[in-house]
């Protein structure tokens, strides 16, 4: 297990979610054969949880967690009874992933995992994650994030326009200001079919959502 040693900071959290994605690729190719845009999502999530627990000073986890039960362990500045009314939250589901202070529990920030970039499948989850952002105000789950595989050539080019798409869609949200970092064209690109794209490549992106000041 590596030290625990890192800080958690904004720029800290978005560069070992990367981080995590990336080993978790190499992971892939090497022991399924496969790409990280193909491994099921939940294979995402279990990576950067157990990234974030070996690597940073105090957070712990919870996988596949309770919408409700984040909101009780959670220091929110609205009842609980509003919060489970919102049906933007889907209040009776679960986040893929909720990383809380170790020795607290108390929550800290949700993560949501997507293949893909299609705006009207990541819409949901933008709306979902801005009003937990939204709800938390300045305390516990102000900031969340959307993690997702976009496809791309392996120069790099296309990419801008999903962006630019991204970016917009997120300007909708009032409640929330968003950030984005995105990878280097990662190789090799695997279709459903198991077979390697040539010339094909995916990015993972990782889009930070906190609550507007």
């Amino acid at each position: 297990m590596t030290s625990l040693a890192i800080k958690s900071s904004p720029n800290n959290r978005l560069q070992a979610i990367q981080d995590a994605l990336q080993q978790a690729h190499q992971d892939a190719v090497d022991l399924s054969l496969s790409s990280l845009n193909r491994m099921p999502e939940y294979f995402m999530a279990v990576r950067v949880a157990d990234y974030f627990a070996n690597h940073f000073l105090n957070f712990g986890y919870r996988l596949e967690a309770q919408v409700k039960r984040t909101f009780d362990d959670a220091d929110l500045r609205y009842r609980r009874e509003e919060l489970l009314e919102d049906p933007d939250l889907r209040p009776n589901g679960r986040f893929d992933l909720v990383l809380h202070k170790g020795r607290s529990g108390r929550p800290a920030h949700v993560i949501e995992f997507k293949r893909g970039a299609r705006l009207e499948h990541l819409w949901p989850d933008f709306r979902r994650l801005a009003r937990v952002c939204e709800y938390a105000g300045h305390k516990s789950l102000q900031t969340n994030y959307l993690v997702l595989t976009c496809r791309c050539a392996a120069d790099g080019s296309g990419f801008e326009a999903v962006e630019n798409r991204l970016l917009e869609a997120l300007a909708d949200l009032p409640e929330v200001e968003a950030a984005l970092l995105s990878s280097e064209p990662m190789t090799p690109y695997i279709d459903r079919d198991g077979t390697e794209v040539v010339g094909g490549a995916f990015r993972n992106v990782v889009i930070e959502l906190t609550a507007a000041n």
